[in-house]
């Protein structure tokens, strides 16, 4: 049984490591290319303040019982 353990354990640390280092890798190469966009930049600011007031109202809303 801990054989098993310990080879469930590592092969799930394998995915992880594969998976999220895509994501990085991804998340990454997006970045560089949004950061080159001159439309993005401009809108950025206005695209984060909506989610962050989105999030608010959410927060707000879940608070009240």
């Amino acid at each position: 049984m801990a054989w098993q353990t310990v080879v469930l354990g590592l092969l799930f640390l394998v995915i992880a490591l594969v998976s999220d280092s895509t994501y990085a890798l991804l998340a990454g190469s997006l970045g560089q290319r949004l950061g080159q966009n001159t439309a993005f930049l401009k809108r950025q600011k206005y695209v984060t303040g909506s989610i962050y007031v989105a999030l608010g109202l959410g927060a707000a809303a879940v608070g009240k019982e």
